[in-house]
């Protein structure tokens, strides 16, 4: 039985010509990683992450063994012979072993290794036969009928980005042999799906300038520069503006020698970035800033660049993280990487279990990958150091965490998001996300319940966003309840929300939680600052300072200040506006909840039986100091 496996295109096996591809989601995006990592063990935890993300059933591993077994009996029955492939169980995972040539992933690498050695070693049109044909395997989007995970996701961006360089490549040859009439229509065509593209840029005005059509060469450009200036804030690279000016010049070869590359286009470039999101809002000129200061081509110094992105649980760290990446990817051509660090999480993850994840999505297999932090440390620079890769870190618990993580090279950049703890990260551009602007929220929130049902109530809508504070991940909790109910009323919405004892209640859905995040983020604070949050609202108001804190717990306004500043440090609490810049430096800080901090830190008042745990020493241990406490 002789098995053919498809990647790119529809998911497809083949038995003989005869199609045992299984139909069941499930299965199929079982399959289709179990084919990407053909030959390697897939571990239960990868393949759990695939089907249900961070949120699987308690029976997840159960699942997955018995679609094993579905798989093994359809299309891996054990027979007498060679097996034309075999899917084994191993260590706690699975390996499906199947030979090189049966896979169209494998067919399409080998034959653009083969056809861009030809480019480099001057046979234009061996490289051309050898790269159209790897390009012909290809039948549609990389596994475009199977929903995907984050694995699969990144694997299928990874071969999308590798097919772009083999028509690169392709291009490029056929405009050494002089095609380039038969080339104008292809590249119009090509920047149009891909209006950031430097290279197809180039080679469209590369032909269209040996088509004797200077002028529309020289808008080709004047139109691509003011696209990347306008929403990159970036200049097209040196050999294209070299190009431009050669072209302005009336140089008859319309041509300059390619800038030195330091890979082969063949090597394909890891892009793991998450999807972003359509109806994300506000933010903008955050990212603009955050752009500018990543991009290599602003930079005048030689130094690697950082962009820390902090705020309260919830904000939208993550999604803010996301879209500037997106931004930005067109100008690290070499990589973007993706890892979460699991801040949030009862355990963070271990800077060598990170530095794995991230060589291998840079090539490396497991045997080349050392054992101890360090030494993957030192690989993963050397990889970077003359590449443009950006790296993003989310979750993230504490510098010590990140810094074995970062890159080398000024032509790297990194986006890190955190709770707290990276203020001591040095040379790092800061950015303090701030729950949404009134009419952010409202726009947010009345985007996923329907504009026209938004606007049928307007008061309704404003008054929920106004209750949840303007938070992104709680406006999505009750938006996405809104949606769920399509005529129920928003007004019986609001009603319930607002007459609710326990409103946390109402932002959890559908795995969204609001009550969730502000626990995770409550477990990284400090035991005395713990018991200080619980305490505050028997203050019996919103906005307090340190010297209402030291009455209550009977220690000094300093070290009530300290503890406070810690909270705010947290995201727990916030400084009150009017405090940030005082006319009057002896003026007292006042602090203050967010809405939904307050009903967290009141539902732990009301838990609580007894004495305060944390608050009750306090008085004995901290009475009259002034440092922070450990």
């Amino acid at each position: 039985m002789a098995l053919q496996f498809r990647l790119l295109g529809p998911l497809s096996v083949l038995s003989d010509d005869r199609d045992i591809t299984p139909s069941a989601p499930k299965l199929r995006e079982i399959l289709a990683l179990l084919i990407v990592r053909a030959n390697q063990r897939v571990s239960m935890n990868d393949l759990v992450d695939e089907l249900w993300g961070a949120r699987p059933p308690r029976s997840a591993q159960v699942t997955v063994q018995t679609y094993i077994h579905r798989l093994r009996k359809n299309m891996f029955p054990n027979e007498t012979g060679e097996p034309a492939a075999a899917l084994h169980t191993t260590w706690q995972g699975y390996r499906l072993e199947i030979a090189s040539d049966a896979v169209d992933k494998w067919q399409f690498e080998n034959m653009m290794q083969r056809g861009s050695t030809a480019l480099e070693n001057g046979a234009p049109d061996q490289a051309t036969e050898l790269l159209s044909y790897a390009l012909r395997l290809w039948r549609g989007p990389a596994m475009g009928d199977v929903e995907t995970g984050e694995l699969l996701t990144a694997y299928a961006a990874r071969l999308e980005e590798s097919r772009l360089r083999a028509l690169e490549g392709r291009i490029e040859a056929d405009l050494q042999l002089n095609r380039h009439r038969d080339l104008v229509s292809e590249l119009k065509e090509l920047t149009i799906t891909h209006p950031l593209h430097e290279s197809f840029h180039s080679q469209l005005m590369l032909a269209l300038y040996r088509c004797q059509r200077r002028d529309v060469a020289l808008d080709v450009f004047r139109r691509f520069r003011g696209r990347l200036v306008e929403e990159l804030a970036v200049e097209p690279s040196q050999y294209m503006q070299r190009l431009h000016q050669s072209m302005l010049a009336g140089e008859a070869e319309g041509r300059l020698a390619p800038e030195p590359r330091t890979e082969r286009i063949t090597i394909a470039a890891p892009a793991q970035l998450p999807n972003d999101i359509a109806d994300f809002v506000g933010r903008a000129e955050q990212i603009s800033s955050a752009a500018h200061w990543l991009c290599p081509g602003q930079r005048e110094d030689e130094a690697l660049r950082v962009v820390a992105v902090n705020g309260m649980p919830g904000v939208g760290k993550s999604a803010f993280a996301t879209r500037l990446a997106q931004r930005l990817r067109p100008v690290f051509g070499d990589g973007q990487l993706y890892a979460t660090l699991g801040a949030s999480e009862d355990t963070p993850r271990q800077p060598s279990e990170v530095l794995g994840q991230l060589l291998r999505a840079a090539g490396f297999v497991d045997a080349q990958i050392p054992d101890s932090t360090e030494e993957r440390a030192t690989m993963f620079r050397s990889w970077c150091v003359d590449r443009r890769v950006l790296v993003v870190l989310d979750d993230a618990a504490s510098d010590a965490q990140v810094q074995p993580l970062l890159p080398a090279g000024a032509g790297c950049a990194v986006i890190v998001t955190a709770r707290c703890g990276l203020q001591a990260m040095p040379g790092a551009h800061a950015v303090d996300l701030e729950p949404l602007s009134d009419s952010e929220g409202l726009e947010l929130l009345g985007g996923m319940a329907g504009h026209e049902r938004a606007a049928a109530e307007p008061d309704e809508v404003r008054r929920i966003a106004s209750m949840c504070g303007n938070l992104p991940l709680a406006l999505r909790c009750l938006g996405a309840r809104l949606r769920s109910a399509p005529r129920w009323p928003v007004r019986n919405l609001r009603r319930h929300f607002e007459g609710s004892s326990r409103p946390l209640d109402m932002l959890r859905f559908s795995g969204l939680d609001v009550r969730a995040r502000l626990k995770s983020c409550l477990r990284t604070v400090p035991a005395p600052a713990r018991g200080v949050f619980r305490l505050l609202p028997s203050l019996g108001r919103d906005q307090f300072t340190a010297a209402d804190v030291a009455a209550k717990l009977d220690c000094s306004p300093k070290f009530a200040e300290a503890i406070l500043a810690r909270l705010v440090g947290h995201g727990l609490l916030h400084i009150e506006p009017a405090s940030r810049a005082p006319a009057d430096y002896d003026e007292p800080v006042s602090f203050e909840f967010h809405p939904l901090t307050r009903w967290f830190a009141e539902e732990l008042l009301g838990a609580g039986n007894g004495p305060l745990p944390y608050l009750w020493p306090l008085h004995l241990r901290y009475s009259g100091r002034n440092s922070f406490p450990r």
